[in-house]
Parts: C-alpha cells; sequence; structure tokens
C-alpha cells in the first residue's frame, strides 16, 4: 500500500480595504507594474590562430532602466559602443535610472570563449518591469590566455586592465515576452601579446538583441493551450546542459482549470500541488505533496531535482506542441499529448 504525505499547500487571500478618513474620500490603488523576461547569452567569433584558449570569469551583468523622461527621449537601436571613454560619456548624458543585477547560472562564473564560437550558450536570467533600457554592464574578474597547441600550448594569466565594459545600446522589454542579449565577444581583437609572453585582455563585445514572444498562442489550436492538457517531459535543468529523464521513467504534468492544481508523475510517484497563472507568468508555490514509494536512489533523487524546479516556475511558453517553463536558471519543457 502507497503511503499518502500531504503537505500543507497554502491558501493565498489577497484583500483589498479602503478606508475612509475625515478628509479622505477616496482612496487610489495603484497597479501592480507588469513584467518581461531578460535572458542573456554569451557567443564568440573564432581567434586569431596563434590564440587557442581565453578563459574570462564574470561576476556580474547588469541592465539600466531608463526613468521616464529618458524612455520619451532615448532613440531605440543606439548603435553599440566598446570604447569604454565613449561609454562613460554616454553614461553621463543618460544621468538617473536604475541599474539591475541579472542572475547568473551557476556555470557562468567561468567559461572558455573558444567553446563558445558559432554557438550561444545560456548564462543568466532575469524577470524585470517593462520599459526602455538603454546599457549593459558586465564585470570581468580574471582571464587566462591559451598560446599555442598541444605540446607547446602556454596558458598564461592575463591582465584585465578595464574589467568594467559597459555597452550603450537602447532595448525595450514588452510584457509577457522574453528579450534575448547576446554578449558577442571578439576574441580577435581583445587579446594582446606582449614582451615576454605578457598577456592583455581587453574585453570586447558586441552587443545582439532579438524579441521572443512567449505563451500561449492567438490562433486558439489545442497545441497553444496550457491547461486541461497532459505534458511529458523531455528535458530539464539548465540550458545548455539539459537533462532527459531516467529510461523507463515518465514525468508528466497536467494543469487541471477546474481545481487550479498540478499533478503528474515525477517519474514514479505522484505529485499534487496548487498553482497560479496570469497571462504567461507562472506561479507553483508549494509546498507540493507526493506519495512515498521507495523506488529507488537515483530515482528518488531525479524526482526531488524535478520537483524543486517545478516550484520555482516563474512564466512559461508554448510553441509548436512544446511547453517550456522558466524556473530562474533553469528549464523544463515538455511535449504535449
Amino acid at each position: 500500500m502507497l503511503k499518502l504525505k500531504w503537505y500543507l499547500i497554502p491558501a493565498i487571500l489577497v484583500m483589498l480595504t479602503l478606508v475612509g478618513g475625515a478628509c479622505k474620500e477616496t482612496a487610489e490603488i495603484t497597479t501592480p507594474a507588469t513584467e518581461g523576461t531578460i535572458n542573456v547569452y554569451v557567443t564568440d567569433a573564432p581567434a586569431r590562430e596563434k590564440v587557442t584558449g581565453i578563459w574570462v570569469t564574470i561576476s556580474e551583468i547588469q541592465v539600466h532602466k531608463a526613468v521616464a523622461e529618458q524612455e520619451q527621449e532615448q532613440q531605440a537601436g543606439s548603435g553599440n559602443q566598446t570604447q569604454v571613454q565613449e561609454q562613460e560619456q554616454q553614461q553621463t548624458q543618460l544621468g538617473g535610472g536604475e541599474w539591475i543585477t541579472i542572475g547568473l547560472s551557476d556555470n557562468a562564473t567561468e567559461f572558455n570563449l573558444m567553446d563558445v564560437a558559432g554557438i550561444e550558450q545560456y548564462i543568466g536570467t532575469k524577470m524585470v518591469e517593462e520599459g526602455k533600457y538603454t546599457q549593459v554592464r558586465v564585470v570581468v574578474d580574471e582571464a587566462r590566455v591559451q598560446l599555442g597547441e598541444g605540446e607547446d600550448a602556454e596558458i598564461h594569466d592575463a591582465t584585465v586592465p578595464s574589467g568594467e565594459i559597459r555597452i550603450v545600446h537602447a532595448f525595450d522589454v514588452i510584457s509577457g515576452e522574453t528579450t534575448t542579449l547576446v554578449l558577442d565577444f571578439d576574441a580577435d581583437r581583445m587579446v594582446t601579446v606582449s614582451g615576454a609572453d605578457r598577456v592583455i585582455v581587453k574585453p570586447v563585445i558586441n552587443l545582439k538583441v532579438r524579441q521572443e514572444k512567449s505563451g500561449v498562442k492567438q490562433s486558439g489550436s489545442e497545441t497553444g493551450k496550457l491547461e486541461d492538457k497532459r505534458w511529458v517531459l523531455e528535458w530539464y535543468g539548465e540550458p545548455g546542459n539539459l537533462q532527459a529523464p531516467l529510461p523507463n521513467t515518465e514525468i508528466t504534468a497536467t494543469f487541471k482549470s477546474d481545481e487550479s492544481e498540478v499533478t503528474g508523475s515525477a517519474g514514479c510517484n505522484t505529485y499534487f500541488g496548487s498553482y497560479e497563472r496570469q497571462g504567461n507568468n507562472l506561479s507553483i508555490p508549494g509546498p507540493i505533496a507526493v506519495t512515498e514509494m521507495y523506488c529507488g536512489d537515483e530515482i528518488d533523487e531525479r524526482e526531488r531535482a524535478y520537483l524543486t524546479i517545478l516550484e520555482s516556475a516563474e512564466s512559461y511558453k508554448i510553441e509548436d506542441g512544446e511547453l517550456t517553463i522558466d524556473c530562474g536558471d533553469k528549464v523544463l519543457i515538455f511535449e504535449g499529448e
């Protein structure tokens, strides 16, 4: 017999109270700001033949949100500026606004630019308020450069004269959509080798921006519907390092609209939890209730990993019958049945 273990599933009661006073006859209700998503990737073009490896350590990425006046005045599509002096001059002209830190994934601290040549590697994401953004700031703490190949290869600790790179490039964040920022490192221009093999790295980054619509398709087809259908997990984990479920196991999710409940198989055990959806924003506050049947250490570990990611759900999108749930720095990718 299965032992059923329930955890408390909190109910959230939201109450708006209008308080009248002797001198006030009305109360002002503030509408919460709507949000979009910023995803950040890195890529690189091939470096010079002598340079065979460039490892950079990024400690922080920030985006600059314009204040209302700047949103009206700043023209979208500003050209990339990679010279620090020019960027600082434009930053002074912009003034004000707010710097927002992008959450970096666990494996984004250090990476080899040679490994991301021609591809886009995911490094971080953040839900932010919709509006106009004017700059991206990247902080590079350390760099190492490999010169030569095979037995002749040597790795050198590089000097980074200015570890803070500001890229002035206006872009919009639209509510319910994803703005993708690609940091395109120019390896061929950023490495200088002086006498006695002293290596200097001056990061040169171009910013590419693209807009990706998220969420339910508007065609009304069944493939664009989140709720009241069965989804089977295909991949999960950090983008660029995704894992498939174990063989002979099936992980599923069904969002029941009439009960605001998500349920399914975690691979062996059955789980139940509440969910909230507003537009393309998705929340599964947890804790999630799950049956307690021992299915083996590896399966139990995978079940816990899946449910932990699911409880971190922030938003979703459906494209061509595939459901992607963004969960902080991780994703869940399902196929619909």
